[in-house]
């Protein structure tokens, strides 16, 4: 792991742990074990700092998500996959998902990391707009279809998180998979 890594490892550590607000370079430093000024050769403010781990954390995430997809495959196929996909991610790493829940509200979002976010899952919204376009989904917008699936997962994992419900039991996952299919579908 470089030092680089390090750091944003230790930031997200400490945002999960803290918040954002609490997030002070030193502690930062302390906590990746290294000096302040070599936190501040990599990330010149701790803004610039969240929004480059956020951008890792959505493409690690989306990578993951994309894992398996096979443009020949049936919609209905990549859907499971790509849906299992993100279940498994935010299961092994319930920090980034954490992460990702503070920053979306967060007045941290710069415009720049907006913009790159769209492209980030770009490969996401184009498989539902070609599915769309090929009558595999219900007649909707593509961002309904996008909240219709990943609402109810963020729902699961807040639940999760809170030890509310043990979403790393594969038959709740399968239970999500296939009501977030028929929600966006209408076939069982």
């Amino acid at each position: 792991m470089t030092k680089k890594d390090t750091i944003l490892h230790a930031a997200l550590k400490l945002v999960t742990k803290e918040g954002f607000y609490h997030l002070s370079m030193k502690k930062l430093a302390e906590e990746a074990q290294v000096a302040v000024g070599t936190t501040y050769l990599y990330f010149d403010s701790k803004e610039k700092l969240i929004n480059e781990l956020y951008l890792k954390i959505v493409a690690d995430f989306t990578e993951m998500v994309m894992k398996g997809f096979q443009k020949q495959k049936p919609f209905k196929d990549n859907f499971f996959t790509m849906l299992g996909n993100a279940i498994d991610f935010y299961v092994k790493f319930p920090d980034c998902f954490s992460f990702i829940e503070q920053y979306a509200l967060s007045p941290f979002l710069f415009k720049e990391t907006q913009e790159e976010n769209f492209l980030i899952w770009e490969p996401v919204f184009a498989l539902i707009k070609n599915a769309k376009k090929e009558n595999e989904l219900k007649n909707m917008h593509v961002t309904l279809c996008a909240a219709l699936i990943y609402g109810p997962l963020t729902s699961m994992m807040r639940m999760h998180i809170a030890g509310k419900v043990d979403f790393s039991k594969k038959a709740l996952q399968d239970e999500l998979s296939q009501m977030c299919w028929e929600s966006v579908t209408g076939r069982k």
